[in-house]
């Protein structure tokens, strides 16, 4: 006689296991849905958090930008500011022409006098930067067409006035009785902070009232960007005005005499 033999009817016993199954399969069911809750309400919370912070972050962007707008916007009141003051200061001359020749006459030796002081100011013009048609035509051709400048546009670019620059040439003429008052006059001027390119232009003897002279012009610029207030001016006594059309010459073993210096002939056309 077999161990499994049952006396309980064939029905009973399939719906026995059918009830069964179903049980473990609600089990399960209710399982996976517990799952899937818990699944959502933690998806959820994140979700809510991340809400938040991109809330906060939002904040911080809207903060981050007002005060990018009110830095920009400082920057350019400081352009203009910077711009008027740059044009006030071209308006007041920063090495007056007096006390440029000052400096110069300063820098003389005591023996040489000056026959002509000559200064011609131009004015530069302001670099335009151009563009290659090709490279431009290239450029053009990769990227989307601009929009054509508005009237606004043109009139900022209108109040935008750039400060005149001049370039300054400084030419001297004078004599001294020997070549050394003219080799130390030039380095003197070389010497000098405001100028740049001192160069002599000649020197050659030349004949004064029966006296030999080293007549000489030397040549200078003076510096774009000078300020005689970052410089100390130089203060030498004299007992004459070297620029008189009056020189006194000495020769050796002689008395004093007062001659009128005159300019040659051939230079007064």
């Amino acid at each position: 006689m077999s161990n499994n033999a049952s006396f309980l009817p064939d029905d009973y016993l399939s719906q026995k296991a059918e009830r069964r199954t179903n049980f473990i399969s609600l089990g399960l069911f209710v399982v996976v849905m517990l799952g899937v809750f818990m699944a959502f309400l933690f998806t959820n919370q994140k979700w809510s958090q991340v809400k938040q912070e991109q809330a906060t972050i939002n904040v911080k962007y809207q903060k981050a930008a007002s005060d990018i707008t009110e830095l920009m916007e400082l920057e350019t009141q400081k352009e203009e500011m910077l711009h008027k003051a740059e044009l006030a200061a071209a308006l007041v001359e920063r090495v007056p022409r007096s006390v440029l020749l000052a400096e110069l006459v300063n820098r003389m030796p005591e023996k040489l006098s000056l026959i002509e002081f000559e200064l011609t100011s131009e004015k530069i013009k302001p670099i335009v930067q151009r563009i290659d048609p090709d490279k431009k035509g290239r450029k053009r051709s990769r990227m989307k067409p601009t929009r054509a400048p508005t009237k606004e546009d043109a009139q900022e670019v209108q109040k935008k006035i750039r400060p005149p620059k001049y370039d300054v040439a400084i030419s001297l003429v004078g004599v001294a009785p020997r070549g050394q008052e003219v080799t130390r006059y030039l380095a003197e001027l070389n010497a000098y902070a405001l100028l740049y390119d001192v160069s002599l232009e000649y020197s050659e003897q030349k004949e004064i009232e029966g006296q030999t002279m080293q007549k000489f012009n030397i040549t200078m610029k003076l510096n774009k960007d000078a300020d005689v207030r970052d410089v100390d001016p130089l203060i030498v006594p004299r007992g004459r005005d070297p620029m008189s059309d009056e020189l006194r010459l000495r020769a050796p073993g002689a008395q004093k005499s007062t001659v009128q210096a005159t300019p040659d002939p051939g230079e007064e056309g």
